[in-house]
């Protein structure tokens, strides 16, 4: 009898550790459409099943907190928070017993020869991260790529240059679009307002810093132009310096080049020196921005009235119509505001989903465990805070249905200016707004 009841016994704990392993299987198939909570997914229904319990999860972000870039970084920080906090509220992950998202943030300084090193120090600090986020530029990116590919943690980065996802990485993922679909994106909407608003603007001047990111820009919309059948030339070409402190002769070119259109691509303090430059020597071409500083809330409260109608394009902005679609994401915006007293930039909202995709794929794998959560976010294809929803992310880590959208400043019934998405017509939940000078 003793016998038989320590067999019983013994066959009940193998019983229950089969279920157990089970319950936490990774599923295959994926489906495509609205997320109940930010972090669950139909994926993660059956994943639950059986939750392993963990406490809390850390996920690492890296951005400038300091140096010239720093404004950015407070949007970006501000992303990240937003969406721990929703995740967590809404009851963590729930594959892993309502784990609960913890945010540790390290600082790049704005300087690309840190950025490397902050990496290499946020991961040997914290050995239990999960996964990161980051780094507000491409230039940025870059370095550090390789210190998270040999400590096999996976990255999750909204820049733009192809450089991310073209070198066999597999740990590196993209989740927005390239600077050639913003480029592309900047002559589709040039040929719309020529076509559809009368217009007859030819003459295209290109400027922008010489970063990483100014230059993948400029050579998709030097790509675009070339494959337009519009007419459209460029007439003036030429980078500058990051964060100088004048752009008069940039300007100057300009206006001697006979340019009447502008695809500039900068940061805030250089997007605020060349607009005012401009409107110092009375030269008004249509400007259309690259994204970057003609995005920020700050770029409004310095111009004032003068910021209305303004266009730029961008990988992110809070009300593209996938986010008004999806149920739980409709109200993003309008919540982050009322949350930072500001309202959500596209690197708020590029922040928020790189959290909201590691949220999903730990709820896909059931796992904290770094080279499964990098397989549940390949495997990922679901709606996402981005255009072109939903995520899917190709062998080398591209979002291959990310893309830009074109934006405008525009003011609301409360009095305050916001970038409003106006095209591609998917996209678009505002209309465009002439101009009225």
């Amino acid at each position: 009898m003793k016998r038989l009841k320590k067999f019983l016994s013994v066959l009940l704990v193998l019983t229950l550790t089969v279920m157990m392993l089970g319950g936490c299987s990774t599923k295959k198939d994926d489906t495509t459409g609205t997320a109940p909570t930010p972090a669950q997914t139909d994926d993660s229904a059956e994943a639950t099943t059986a939750p392993t319990a963990v406490e809390t999860i850390k996920v690492g972000a890296i951005f400038p907190m300091t140096g010239g870039n720093a404004d950015q970084g407070v949007f970006n920080v501000d992303g990240c928070e937003f969406a721990i906090k929703q995740i967590n509220e809404a009851g963590g992950i729930k594959a892993l017993g309502g784990a609960q998202l913890e945010l540790v943030v390290y600082d790049n300084l704005s300087d690309t020869e840190q950025a490397k090193a902050v990496a290499e120090r946020l991961l040997s600090e914290n050995p239990d991260v999960v996964a990161v986020t980051g780094a507000a530029s491409s230039s940025y990116v870059l370095p550090m790529l390789p210190v998270f590919e040999k400590a096999e943690v996976p990255f999750l980065t909204a820049q733009v240059s192809e450089s991310i996802t073209n070198q066999g990485y597999q740990y590196a993922f993209r989740i927005g679009s390239t600077g050639g679909s913003f480029s592309g994106t900047q002559v589709a909407f040039l040929e719309w307002l020529n076509e559809n608003q009368g217009l007859n603007l030819k003459k295209v001047g290109i400027v922008y810093e010489d970063s990483e990111w100014g230059i993948s820009n400029t050579k998709g919309a030097v790509a675009a132009i070339d494959a337009s059948n519009s007419g459209l030339e460029i007439v003036y070409n030429q980078s500058f310096p990051a964060n100088g402190s004048d752009l008069s002769n940039i300007v100057l070119g300009l206006m001697n080049s006979g340019c009447d259109v502008v695809f500039p691509t900068c940061y805030t303090q250089d997007a605020k020196l060349l607009f005012n430059t401009m409107a110092s020597m009375n030269y008004s071409p249509l400007i259309i921005g690259g994204g970057g500083g003609f995005l920020y809330p700050s770029f409004a409260t310095e111009l004032g009235d003068t910021v209305d109608g303004i266009l730029s394009v961008t990988g992110h902005n809070y009300d593209v119509k996938g986010i008004r679609d999806n149920e739980f994401l409709s109200t993003l915006g309008e919540d982050f505001e009322a949350e930072y007293g500001y309202f959500m930039p596209e690197q708020a909202v590029a922040s928020y989903g790189g959290i909201y995709l590691m949220a999903q794929a730990m709820e896909k794998a059931a796992s904290t465990d770094r080279v499964l959560v990098r397989d549940a976010i390949r495997a990922l294809n679901i709606a996402v805070v981005a255009p072109g929803s939903p995520c899917k992310f190709d062998e080398n880590g591209a979002n291959t249905n990310a893309h830009a959208v074109m934006t405008q400043w525009q003011k609301g019934e409360d009095g305050v200016y916001r970038t409003r998405s106006i095209f591609p017509a998917g996209d678009a939940t505002a209309e465009f707004q002439a101009p009225t000078k």
